[in-house]
């Protein structure tokens, strides 16, 4: 498969920004909504959307030196693949809307048909998506920096839960023990926990693989 995706723009190859709908319906609650969402951010070359939109497996598998993929090096690393896929923003945009393989509780593969002009016959654009929980704060200094981190499920962590008796769900987070950098006497503005469907790993093909029905595992 793909270690690090690039998103580069190829010489003479302009991919228009996203439409206003596009950015109203970014979201991660499907994985053809994930999907969308990195189509969304690959148009518009907007960083932390793209970012967001790739699993914490994906960042730890694809780092260096042990680390894991950082918002502060997204953009290092995916230039450092370009080679590999240079013309993958115009695929991302042309893309057809892609039809679901074998999904799980928590995986899933996309299959999109994307044509030319940059080949002589149709490639295939493979993503495979996961199922994740999140944790995340939002305090009233930084309120388009959002504090957080992923959990395997926000409920057996004991981050989420729903009280029976008021019919309420709520999140439980130790901001001093678990946000860096995060003075625990800020207000926080807002306070959400619950499970997303991110890009665990994506490629172009020329051919479809001949055991694509019923797919997950990989990689």
């Amino acid at each position: 498969m793909l270690r690090l995706g690039t998103i580069g723009l190829a010489v003479g190859c302009t991919v228009p920004p996203p439409e206003v709908q596009q950015g109203l319906d970014y979201g991660f609650r499907t994985p053809k909504q994930a999907f969308e969402s990195w189509r969304t951010a690959v148009q518009g070359d907007l960083l932390d959307r793209e970012y967001r939109c790739f699993s914490s497996d994906w960042r730890q598998r694809n780092g260096s030196g042990g680390r894991p993929v950082t918002l502060n090096t997204y953009a290092l690393a995916r230039d450092q693949v370009l080679e590999e896929y240079p013309y993958l923003r115009w695929a991302v945009y042309r893309a057809e809307s892609p039809e679901e393989f074998g999904r799980t509780d928590d995986a899933a593969l996309l299959v999109s048909r994307v044509p030319g002009p940059f080949w002589a016959s149709d490639r295939y654009l493979l993503v495979r998506l996961r199922k994740q929980g999140f944790w995340e704060l939002t305090v009233e200094s930084a309120p388009d920096t959002p504090f957080g981190d992923h959990v395997s499920d926000p409920v057996a962590d004991q981050v989420f839960y729903f009280d029976e008796s008021t019919s309420r769900f709520f999140v439980i987070i130790e901001t001093s023990e678990q946000v860096p950098g995060l003075d625990s006497a800020e207000p926080v503005d807002l306070a959400t926990a619950g499970w997303e469907w991110k890009i665990d790993d994506f490629t172009i093909v020329d051919e479809l693989p001949e055991d694509l029905p019923g797919a997950p595992p990989a990689p």
